[in-house]
């Protein structure tokens, strides 16, 4: 009797970001099965893929997921866009996992224009105040670590956060406008932690979401469609 082997979904594109290893709350072995499930000729790391500079902190798993892109990356284009817990750490990964570095990573498709940034640009708190907003990620990751199975507590506390909120609104409308400047038709954007897709003035907005909480969610680009999914 043979075994049937596992069928792979197919896509051009896969965005993912806020991967954030080392921390306490990072799932790389679902990064790995998500990739490991895919079919793909283009992967973008839109940002924040790890903690800190602590490698330490980085689990076997963690490694694993890193060995494995720097695998696939052979015969796929990997492409990491640096977000703010990314500084000092892009350089010195980028080689092992075959990633080309970009502070904003702009493509072309069927003469429509296609920009990815992480999004803490946009984020004006966490300039001004990187102090307290340091210390309110530690809050929530904390929370996150105590949390029940299915991360209820987490999850009302960012629905009902209107910082929260208002921040995946301002990096949507501060996006729009950037991709407005340079002319792009899809902006992608990370860094909320919140999937999102808007429609403005003709512009297209996709926030990929985070693998720090459950569901995780990433991003497929096709042909046909673009779309936000759930692991």
């Amino acid at each position: 009797m043979t075994k049937q082997k596992n069928i792979l979904k197919k896509t051009h594109t896969l965005i993912i970001s806020d991967l954030h290893l080392g921390s306490s709350v990072s799932q790389p072995e679902k990064v790995l099965g998500l990739l490991k499930s895919y079919s793909f000729r283009k992967l973008i790391l839109l940002g924040d893929v790890f903690e800190n500079l602590n490698f330490k902190n980085l689990s076997e798993e963690s490694w694993e997921l890193l060995n494995y892109i720097g695998k696939i990356s052979r015969k796929t284009k990997v492409r990491w866009v640096e977000g703010n817990h990314d500084k000092g750490l892009s350089e010195m990964f980028s080689a092992l996992i075959g990633a080309r570095i970009y502070k904003t990573y702009t493509w072309q498709y069927k003469q429509e224009k296609y920009l990815a940034i992480h999004g803490h640009q946009f984020d004006r708190f966490l300039i001004n105040d990187a102090f307290l907003s340091y210390l309110a990620n530690k809050l929530y990751d904390f929370i996150q670590r105590i949390d029940f199975d299915d991360k209820r507590i987490s999850h009302y506390i960012k629905r009902k956060s209107k910082g929260w909120l208002r921040l995946s609104e301002k990096v949507f409308h501060s996006a729009i406008l950037y991709g407005k400047k340079h002319k792009a038709d899809y902006i992608f954007c990370g860094h909320t932690h919140k999937a999102l897709k808007k429609n403005k003035n003709g512009q297209k907005y996709f926030n990929s979401g985070c693998w720090t909480d459950t569901p995780c969610t990433y991003i497929t680009i096709d042909e046909k469609n673009i779309v936000i999914r759930e692991y």
